[in-house]
């Protein structure tokens, strides 16, 4: 596919209403020395069905590009548990909107593998309408045995308040930014975030 110059590139429209999503891009996008605008923008988008983050993320992006009327990323990610069998995978979002955190945490009591991970997908269609798909490695980690309350002004997922990150003692809403930022330099070549950013410097 063509590459999309950078130096084109003042701002990304950021289909979200998440706005955890939209700071943690800006944050790597300032990490990386990148000075685009995110501008975040909640579309009417039908939340589609599919087996995976890259395909959701597909259609979404496809769909943001229809009203958009240009240049659009879109996010999705899906959420695998060991112990059931990589449930709820894609359906993540539904199952936080209708038995939430407290729905997890009631599947995973006696639960000895407490093993989970993320799997993120990144789609940004250009103003040409070409694709680009960054995917992620999975984000391992675990599942703590208590919930936080405590709301991250940054989280981009309730899952921040159980999810503890591969190699580490503390769930995502307990880690400082510096510590996140860290966690996620570890997973530089693998995360979808990243690559998006390394895209945008590569295609100067």
């Amino acid at each position: 596919m063509p590459m999309t110059r950078v130096d084109t590139i003042k701002s990304v429209v950021f289909a979200t209403g998440n706005h955890g999503k939209a700071k943690t891009l800006e944050r790597y996008l300032k990490h990386h020395n990148i000075m685009v605008r995110v501008v975040p923008r909640s579309l009417d988008i039908i939340e589609p069905q599919a087996d995976t983050a890259e395909e959701i993320a597909l259609m979404k992006g496809r769909q943001a590009y229809q009203q958009v009327h240009g240049p659009v990323l879109v996010d999705d990610s899906s959420f695998h548990i060991d112990a059931l069998g990589g449930f709820p995978g894609p359906y993540i979002k539904y199952m936080l909107t209708t038995i939430g955190i407290d729905g997890i945490m009631a599947f995973m009591e006696g639960q000895t593998n407490r093993k989970a991970h993320f799997l993120s997908c990144l789609v940004y269609i250009d103003e040409k309408g070409n694709e680009h798909i960054f995917t992620d490695e999975p984000f391992r980690g675990s599942i703590a045995e208590r919930a936080d309350t405590y709301v991250h002004p940054e989280e981009w997922s309730p899952l921040w308040r159980i999810f503890i990150p591969e190699g580490l003692d503390k769930t995502l809403s307990q880690l400082s930014a510096s510590e996140r930022m860290l966690t996620s330099v570890k997973r530089e070549e693998n995360d979808a975030y990243a690559k998006f950013c390394g895209w945008l410097k590569s295609s100067q």
